[in-house]
C-alpha cells in the first residue's frame, strides 16, 4: 500500500464517520457561519453602512464576511485538531488501532491532518459560498482563495493537533484556546481593521497568521491592496508548526 493510498485510506475513515452525523456535521458547519452573518453582516451592517480600509471603501457586511472565511478557518481547523484529534488519540484510540495495520503511524498522522484542514476549507467554503450568492464575493476570487485556505486550514489543523499531544486532559486545551486561539480571532482584523488599534498591536497582530490570511482572503475576494509580507507569514507559521506538530504527536503516543 503507497503511502498516498494510506493516508486517504485515514481520510476517509474519517469521513465515513463523519458522514454518520452528517446532519449534526451539517449544522455545525452552516448555522453558526449563517448567524455571524446576520447578526454582524446584515445586523450591525446596516447601523454601520461602508467603512474606508486604506483607499478602499466598501460595505461593512462584505468586509466582515471576508473576516468569517479566516474565522472559519481557524475555529473548525484548530478545535477538531485539538479536541477532535484528543479524542481520537486518548479515548479512542483510534490512531493506535490504525497504527497496528499496514498504516504506519506517520501516515495516520498526515491524515489526520488532512481530514482537520478538509473541515476548515468546508466551513470556510460555505462562508465563501454565501458571499457570492448576496453578491459580495466573485466566483474567481472564491475559487483561487481556495489553495490558500487549505494551506492555512492544514496549518491550524497542526496547530491543533499539536495543542492535543500537549495536554495531559481535555481540559488543558482550553489554555491556549483562550491564550492564543481566541485573542487571534478577536484581535487580527476579523471584525474592524487593524488600524482601529494602538500601533503596538498592529505590529503583533500583523506577525499573526490569522491576519495574514485576512490580507490574502480580503486581496481576493474585495480587492484590497497587496501586502507582499501575507504569503511569506503564512509559509513560516506553516513550516514551524507542521513537523513540529507531527513530532510531538508521533512522542506522545510513543510514550
Amino acid at each position: 500500500m503507497s503511502a498516498l493510498v494510506s493516508i486517504f485510506t485515514v481520510w476517509l475513515r474519517h469521513f465515513a464517520v463523519f458522514r454518520k452525523n452528517i446532519v449534526y456535521g451539517m449544522i455545525t458547519t452552516f448555522v453558526e457561519p449563517l448567524l455571524y452573518l446576520f447578526s454582524f453582516g446584515f445586523g450591525l451592517g446596516s447601523v454601520i453602512g461602508t467603512i474606508q480600509v486604506g483607499n478602499d471603501h466598501l460595505s461593512y457586511r462584505a468586509f466582515v464576511l471576508a473576516g468569517l472565511v479566516g474565522q472559519a478557518v481557524l475555529f473548525t481547523s484548530f478545535f477538531d485538531g485539538a479536541y477532535g484529534g484528543f479524542v481520537r488519540m486518548y479515548y479512542q484510540r483510534i490512531f493506535q488501532a490504525i497504527s497496528v495495520t499496514p498504516i504506519t503511524l506517520s501516515e495516520v498522522l498526515w491524515g489526520e491532518l488532512l481530514w482537520c484542514a478538509s473541515r476548515g476549507v468546508l466551513s470556510a467554503a460555505t462562508v465563501l459560498l454565501m458571499g457570492f450568492l448576496i453578491g459580495d464575493f466573485s466566483a474567481w476570487g472564491c475559487v483561487v482563495a481556495l489553495p490558500v485556505i487549505f494551506l492555512v486550514s492544514f496549518f491550524f489543523a497542526s496547530v491543533g493537533m499539536l495543542v492535543a499531544a500537549s495536554s495531559q486532559t481535555i481540559e488543558s486545551i482550553s489554555y491556549p484556546q483562550y491564550l492564543a486561539i481566541f485573542p487571534m480571532f478577536l484581535f487580527c482584523g476579523v471584525y474592524f481593521p487593524l488600524a482601529q488599534l494602538p500601533q503596538w498591536a498592529q505590529g503583533i497582530a500583523a506577525f499573526l497568521p490569522l491576519t495574514a490570511l485576512l490580507s490574502v482572503v480580503r486581496f481576493l475576494l474585495l480587492g484590497f491592496e497587496w501586502e507582499w509580507w501575507s504569503l511569506p507569514i503564512l509559509l513560516f507559521w506553516f513550516v514551524l508548526f507542521v513537523p513540529w506538530a507531527r513530532s510531538a504527536m508521533r512522542k506522545r503516543m510513543v510514550n
